[in-house]
């Protein structure tokens, strides 16, 4: 994706009692996801020692080590779980329209609505608390002692270890049961246009390949050509593969609407995929809009309908970014949801006037729906065209292979890496 690196994360402001020991306990909890819970007691337990005997020298080095890279393009992209500008500061990207009341183990209600609470979660993620209203997470944090009080960011789909509470921001749409397909069948009289990936030959009037390289802003290893899509049986292919090609070692493919077809809300996007397993794959069904009305990136805004890395197997994530809510200000707003993604899945997205909907076969994973809607919050009230590609590495997609993945290991591209794709359609509403 043609976007600038964000600027690197910084330690935040200092926390009401000792920021040193706030942010090293901070990024000690995130490393307990692969560290034992026991050792992640000691050394807490040792902090607590530095900070009421720093005279002891232990603090010298605390609060120093990197912190483990999340399993999100946003958080890929340049951010870190970092503590919050001091304690007192609010969580961001309040939704307070509608409500939420009713969501069971809440010890404290933050926003109006009661999407957003301070939720008994148990060794639970906000992910599995709010799915237990039938809800999707759109944000999740480490609240400061037990109140609405943002300490930092953390993950919708991660637990995090040594407490019992998290604040949670569920979205406004309780689907029926999880699990439960809720998108109905859409007549055929609604549908606006489509590919079947008939033929032999890609459909030049509603497609445009992408030829370019560079690593897009996520520093992504493959140059895209024309050559690495090919149709066959109804279905698109799209072939990332170890090939030096202008000076880069990986080519793949990468197909827009844009000039051709483009959509606002109003519709539903409808596309069937089948994606690759090997680790350093990144492939993407997403949307730009056609016209920068609001700015440049992420201020005119992007729609991730589905995204997938193989470094963390079978799991998709929908997403959005606006200028109020991006990575950059830790109010990214998304959800993921655990799949087999070697097999078939129509992954759909229902866009309507003030709301955004993210379902997989039918089941609803995610939902967006701002407090408010200026362009900040919510700039997609314009056209947006279609994007289907395979990236290779990067910030995201090579998180677990050093950014590059290897042509000799069987695991990343000693095969070729194949993203098929059966229809896409949109419908009108």
């Amino acid at each position: 994706r043609a976007l600038a690196p964000p600027p690197p994360h910084r330690a935040g402001g200092a926390a009401p009692a000792g920021s040193a020991e706030a942010l090293a306990k901070a990024m000690l909890r995130r490393l307990a996801k692969s560290c034992a819970l026991a050792s992640v007691a000691t050394v807490l337990a040792q902090e607590d020692a530095c900070a009421s005997a720093p005279e002891a020298g232990q603090c010298a080095a605390r609060g120093k080590g990197a912190v483990p890279k999340n399993d999100h393009l946003l958080i890929q992209r340049g951010a870190r779980a970092v503590a919050r500008q001091g304690a007192n500061a609010s969580a961001p990207g309040d939704f307070d329209s509608g409500s939420c009341l009713g969501m069971p183990d809440v010890k404290q209600s933050c926003s109006t609505s009661g999407c957003k609470v301070l939720a008994h979660t148990d060794g639970r993620s906000c992910t599995q608390y709010c799915q237990s209203s039938g809800r999707s997470c759109v944000a999740a944090w480490e609240e400061v002692a037990d109140n609405c009080d943002v300490q930092y960011g953390w993950q919708c789909d991660d637990p995090l270890p040594g407490t019992s509470d998290l604040l949670c921001e569920c979205d406004l749409d309780a689907g029926a049961i999880v699990g439960e397909p809720t998108l109905p069948e859409m007549p055929s009289s609604s549908l606006v246009w489509s590919d079947e990936f008939d033929g032999y030959w890609l459909d030049s009037s509603k497609w445009s390949h992408v030829h370019a390289g560079g690593g897009f802003g996520n520093s992504e290893k493959q140059f895209y050509t024309r050559s690495n899509t090919h149709l066959s049986n109804g279905v698109l292919s799209i072939t990332a593969k170890c090939q030096e090609h202008h000076g880069h070692h990986f080519t793949s493919a990468k197909l827009t609407t844009h000039y051709h077809a483009h959509w606002g809300p109003g519709h539903r996007v409808d596309v069937r995929a089948k994606l690759p397993q090997g680790k350093g794959t990144w492939p993407a069904i997403w949307m730009l809009p056609i016209d920068k009305v609001y700015g440049e990136w992420p201020r005119s805004g992007e729609i991730d309908i589905m995204e997938a890395v193989g470094c963390t197997a079978n799991r998709i994530y929908g997403t959005i970014h606006t200028e109020a809510y991006n990575h950059m200000k830790h109010t990214e707003k998304y959800s993921s949801l655990a799949t087999s993604v070697g097999d078939w899945h129509t992954y759909s997205l229902v866009w309507e006037a003030h709301q955004l909907r993210w379902y997989v076969d039918g089941v609803h994973f995610h939902s967006f729906v701002p407090s408010s809607f200026e362009s900040a919050k919510w700039p997609f009230d314009q056209q947006f065209y279609l994007i289907l590609n395979l990236a290779v590495g990067g910030s995201w997609g090579g998180q677990c292979v050093h950014g590059t993945p290897s042509c000799h290991k069987w695991d990343e591209f000693q095969q070729d890496q194949v993203m098929q794709v059966d229809f896409a359609r949109v419908y009108k509403l």
